[in-house]
């Protein structure tokens, strides 16, 4: 991987910034507009599978338009900090939310930890099926054993989970996580139900397929084949799995713009003007949503939670 990097950091070199502003104000926003509405479609259905983990997990009284909310508002959180750092923002938005404080911090990482691993799992799949459908050309030819190492892990963590039982893997904790780690394995409920499980997967895949639809409309926009949107989600997933500046950028870069070279001819002051774009409208779409729902939303955390009736005087 470090080796690709270099040589993908070889072929960044040289590339004309003029050539880079004239592919940004040339773009057509028409196609633009329909990259946005995928990109929030997407989104808003990602977060509707988060919402159905929370639910398989316990965490009740979140409303599916107060977890939209909070779901997006933690997509402008990822989108500004770097390694993923604004999901410790949605635990601590449901945590102020009555039923979050209900249910507790354990059962909600464990309800995100849940959707995680299932949506890990997911998109291993698309994109090994994509790797193994179309070969990825340059310094993105690894991607499908880093999808099959992460699809992997997720089924062999996800059928540990769903056979072993995380009662019984608990009791070998130390005496002081016993209680965290059977509220994080009661959280985590979305692997042991089966039904539930499909459900959410339905959504995580139709997330998937709007997010590739967005960046073929993104791709049109500047003029290259949408035919590369499945090479274009496969490194996006690369780049968010590596650590590094908020929203994957730095490393998308590093593999997208050689890819699309040898791939498709894209010149690479275009290619890396359409990998500034993704960018752009991630932030862009996560920043506006989040806002809103902030602003919808605001109000309902760190409300007092219902008191319950005194008992009556004998």
């Amino acid at each position: 991987m470090l080796g690709a990097l270099g040589l993908a950091v070889m072929g960044l070199h040289g590339i004309d910034p003029a050539a880079v502003g004239s592919a940004l104000t040339g773009a057509d926003p028409r196609w633009l507009a329909l990259a946005i509405v995928m990109y929030a479609l997407s989104g808003t259905l990602s977060g509707a599978m988060w919402v159905r983990c929370q639910e398989a997990g316990g965490v009740d009284g979140v409303t599916v338009g107060t977890g939209l909310g909070v779901h997006w508002m933690s997509r402008a959180a990822c989108e500004l900090l770097p390694a993923s750092l604004g999901e410790g923002v949605r635990v601590a938005l449901v945590r102020r939310h009555p039923g979050g404080r209900t249910a507790g911090t354990w059962r909600i990482t464990g309800g995100l930890a849940g959707y995680k691993v299932l949506d890990g799992i997911v998109t291993a799949a698309v994109v090994m099926t994509i790797a193994l459908a179309t070969p990825l050309p340059g310094p993105a030819a690894g991607l499908r054993w880093t999808a099959a190492a992460v699809l992997a892990g997720g089924v062999v963590v996800a059928l540990v989970w769903r056979f072993a039982g995380l009662g019984r893997l608990t009791r070998f904790l130390p005496e002081r996580l016993l209680h965290p780690g059977r509220r994080l394995a009661h959280g985590a409920g979305i692997l042991t139900d089966a039904r539930a499980a499909g459900s959410a997967s339905l959504l995580g895949l139709g997330s998937i397929l709007a997010r590739v639809v967005s960046l073929g409309a993104l791709l049109a926009a500047f003029g290259i084949s949408p035919a590369a949107a499945g090479l274009t989600f496969c490194v996006i997933v690369i780049a968010g799995i590596l650590p590094g500046a908020p929203g994957g950028a730095g490393a998308r870069e590093l593999v997208l713009v050689p890819a699309l070279a040898l791939a498709h001819g894209v010149p690479t002051g275009t290619a890396l003007a359409f990998s500034l774009a993704i960018q752009v409208t991630a932030l862009g779409t996560s920043l506006v949503i989040g806002l809103l729902a902030l602003s919808l939303l605001g109000t309902r955390f760190g409300a007092r939670a219902p008191e319950q009736p005194l008992p009556q005087p004998a």
